[in-house]
């Protein structure tokens, strides 16, 4: 089980993500974002990160704002929320600065655990599937006394 602490009254879900790149660890601010059926990271830090984008293969995607394309790139890994992903493809595009992240997390990452959020409370809790009635009844304790 693992869990973090956000603003309850704040516009969206933060939280900080650990990128393995070229060049080391880098920390990114991203943004809980269940709307996107992708990971999203500013293709900036990207550059900075030591992937090149000159090379990588682009897509088309739709958003909120429209089509528009992006780069496919694949991070040597990303962990955040308790999950680890090796080799894992992100789009790679600018985000506006309004915004004032480095990536938007989407549902190709989070499809990997449970996820729960209390917005009352501000608590966001990733915890592991299971088949075992026994482990999902613990796993069960775990949520309402984390919630």
């Amino acid at each position: 089980m693992f869990w973090v602490r956000f603003d309850p009254t704040g516009p969206d879900v933060r939280f900080w993500a650990r990128l393995l790149s070229p060049r080391g660890i880098v920390w990114c601010e991203m943004v809980l974002d269940t709307g996107s059926s992708r990971t999203v990271l500013d293709e900036r830090l990207l550059a900075r990160a030591g992937y090149d984008l000159i090379a990588t293969p682009k897509v088309t995607v739709t958003t909120a704002s429209g089509r528009v394309e992006a780069k496919v790139v694949t991070v040597r890994q990303i962990s955040a929320l308790g999950i680890s992903a090796d080799n894992f493809p992100v789009l790679a595009m600018p985000l506006s600065q309004p915004l004032g992240v480095d990536g938007l997390l989407g549902l190709n990452f989070l499809r990997r655990r449970n996820l729960f959020c209390n917005f009352d409370k501000g608590i966001l809790l990733t915890l592991p599937f299971s088949h075992s009635f026994l482990h999902r009844l613990a796993l069960s304790a775990q949520i309402f006394s984390a919630l």
